[in-house]
């Protein structure tokens, strides 16, 4: 058996031309089954080594950016094809650009992984195991570059395939998304360690041993986090899912209709006999622009109990200078219609929500209106009568890892108002759902995640559903809200481990080098 895997990693090595692109491709597009809502997470011993040797025998720099970029492109085809169904919503408009933007955002994405390529082919120092381990740490860094900056899109980051361990994710706590991502690394690659000629036998024991240890400290850690009931406030939530349907909501029958639903489920009468004092909505769920002197908010005063409050995600507007501006916002209306705070995101989708280069690209955003939305301030933590302070986060800033909380003031609960109803029943509001779960873990908050067609939830400081509702169901979830726990490490100290982490792995590829050489 052996020396059939020796003949197989020899023969990958061998490869060139088109048929090394192609089976970097079908790794890439593997790979990205690791995540929800597949968590095929036995791929990746596979699919991660095949990729190293396949970039390692790169005859050239050239042909690691394109072994890297084609397997990129089959990773972000794979994992995030379904953005493309936004297109459909009004296909009359904007479906000629489906097989177009399938296409073309895979292969944006996809120039992060030549950069990667290119990265490891030009760092490569001929040592084999120095090299794992620069290939471990450049994997790493790339991921933290595609998070930064307004096109930044961490989506399925390889740490997220850590969920299929509901213990092993917890680790997340202490170092991070891009630290499980580091892990998942080392356990993927240990084929290689023990296939590829020129590695040590004493090299092979130390990173098997220590990458099973880790991974063993890791499980205990997280069965050990985790208690077996979770302490609950005495604030009681309701949690509105009304599932409509995305090209009925701004329609002006649709626009009633949605109002009327959300009315119906407001006023349910709570299975538990236990009135909820907050009513969530999802994001934009009020149907109508609210301007500063808008009638809408206190004509809502009816629905939201006494001393309670609705949060809710509307578009705010103000046309009061030159020109109107808009904000996709969530909103704070008390019991006698007021609105009380607002929140603007600003972590903004672009072509969503705003059009890049809008002076030379002749295009339209897919979202209602023709006009961009503004960008707000940045994280904060709203504090409400009696409502535990909370920081509110819309749609796809629950992606980023550093944008959760205000550093300033620690929330005691996160808020995430979205609408995946534009992608339908695809892998992207499953992976939207479990990035909305790693938050919880790393902050140690609870985090309420209401969605217009799912996953709605109400999740506890540990990641886990207290209750939830599948996606495209219709409901209300009534639950008290989980207390938070003390700040865990990576609260406190950020990215710091893990960047921590990676740099002792990069100095030790170092010493490994000189060691070859001498």
């Amino acid at each position: 058996m052996y020396r059939f895997f020796s003949w197989l990693t020899h023969s990958l090595r061998l490869l060139h031309g088109w048929r090394a692109i192609l089976l970097c491709f079908v790794s890439g597009a593997l790979t990205a089954l690791a995540f929800a809502p597949y968590e095929y997470w036995f791929l990746l011993p596979v699919t991660l080594p095949v990729f190293y040797l396949l970039l390692e025998a790169a005859p050239a720099r050239r042909h690691g950016w394109w072994r890297g970029f084609f397997f990129g492109y089959g990773y972000f085809m794979a994992g995030t094809y379904w953005i493309a169904n936004a297109l459909l919503v009004d296909a009359a408009q904007f479906g000629w650009l489906y097989p177009i933007s399938i296409a073309g955002l895979s292969a944006v994405m996809a120039l992060w992984f030549g950069v990667f390529g290119w990265l490891f082919w030009w760092r490569r120092s001929g040592a084999p195991f120095a090299d794992l381990l620069r290939f471990i740490v450049l994997w790493v860094l790339v991921e933290y570059l595609r998070t930064l900056g307004i096109f930044g899109f961490p989506w399925n980051l390889l740490g997220y395939a850590a969920f299929a361990s509901q213990a092993v994710v917890q680790l997340s706590s202490l170092v991070g998304t891009f630290g499980l991502s580091l892990l998942v690394l080392l356990l993927a690659l240990l084929p290689v360690v023990w296939l590829r000629h020129g590695i040590s036998e004493q090299a092979r024991m130390v990173y098997t041993a220590s990458s099973l240890i880790a991974l063993i400290m890791a499980y205990g850690y997280g069965v050990a986090r985790v208690p077996s009931e979770v302490a609950l406030t005495e604030t009681r939530l309701r949690v509105v899912q009304p599932n409509i349907p995305q090209n009925q909501k701004w329609t002006q029958a649709g626009r009633l209709e949605s109002l009327k639903l959300h009315a119906q489920l407001s006023r349910m009468q709570s299975e538990a006999g236990v009135p909820p004092t907050i009513l969530i909505w999802s994001e934009t769920a009020m149907p109508f622009t609210v301007f500063d002197d808008s009638p809408w908010p206190s004509r809502l005063a009816e629905l939201i109990p006494p001393r309670g409050m609705l949060l809710t995600g509307a578009v705010r507007a103000d046309d009061r200078g030159s020109s109107l501006k808009l904000w996709n916002s969530m909103l704070a209306i008390d019991a006698a219609g007021t609105l009380r705070r607002s929140y603007d995101k600003h972590q903004l989708v672009p072509f969503g929500e705003f059009v890049p280069l809008r002076n030379l690209l002749p295009l339209q955003k897919i979202t209602n209106g023709g006009s961009d939305f503004e960008r707000g301030s940045g994280p904060q933590t709203l504090a409400l009568d009696d409502l535990p302070p909370f920081s509110p986060l819309i749609c796809y800033e629950v992606i980023f890892p550093w944008l959760a909380v205000d550093p300033h003031a620690r929330p005691e609960w996160l808020l995430n108002v979205t609408n995946d109803a534009w992608y339908g029943d695809a892998p992207g509001p499953y992976q939207h759902y479990a990035m909305t779960r790693m938050r919880a873990i790393e902050q140690g908050l609870p985090i309420v995640r209401a969605a217009n067609t799912g996953i709605s939830a109400v999740i506890d400081p540990y990641g886990q559903p207290v209750r939830y509702l599948p996606l495209q169901t219709r409901g209300i979830i009534d639950q008290a809200l989980p207390r938070p726990i003390a700040a865990p490490l990576y609260a406190r100290f950020g990215e710091v481990p893990c960047l921590g982490m990676l740099l002792t792995l990069w100095l030790l590829s170092f010493y490994l080098m000189r060691v070859k050489k001498s």
